[in-house]
């Protein structure tokens, strides 16, 4: 078993090597090359896929594109991966990361409650899913006070701490 951590700045040269991949990722993403960009996404996590970054630009990229049930299933693993082990890059301050992550999944929850197969579906399906959106607006907006948009749906969704169970 490997005991690395790719969250190690330390680590060796096969996991610094896939820094100038992802910002060639970014870059073609800011180009409007979704295409090349998911691709190199994909191929960096191919390689390592514990690292959060990677699934958030991909999880983004995905909901850009209306792809949702894959975007959420990489919002949650860049998450889980956030809070297990850190953040990749330190461009951005940790919780700053930490705070996208959860107001991009709580983003790709509320676009999946718009869904008319949700919305006219079973209630309580429907009323988990935006419960759940709302509380990661809420935990984006915590984190990062700066965050309007975070701050809107969490007042929008329900009212403060209505998320919190007792």
């Amino acid at each position: 078993m490997d005991d690395t951590d790719p969250t190690d700045p330390q680590e060796d040269g096969s996991l610094q090597a896939l820094g100038p991949r992802f910002l060639a990722a970014l870059r073609s993403k800011e180009q409007g090359d979704l295409d090349t960009a998911e691709d190199e996404l994909r191929a960096i996590l191919r390689i390592e896929p514990r690292l959060p970054e990677p699934h958030m630009e991909l999880a983004r990229i995905l909901l850009d594109t209306d792809r949702l049930d894959e975007a959420e299933v990489h919002a949650r693993e860049a998450l889980q991966h956030l809070e297990t082990g850190g953040q990749w890059t330190d461009d951005l301050p940790e919780e700053a990361v930490l705070a996208l992550s959860h107001a991009l999944l709580a983003e790709i929850l509320r676009r999946r409650a718009d869904e008319d197969d949700l919305i006219f579906g079973d209630p309580d399906t429907f009323e988990a899913l935006v419960k759940e959106s709302h509380t990661h607006f809420e935990e984006a907006a915590r984190l990062d006070p700066s965050d309007e948009y975070s701050s809107y749906y969490a007042v929008f969704l329900g009212p403060p701490g209505e998320s919190e169970e007792s």
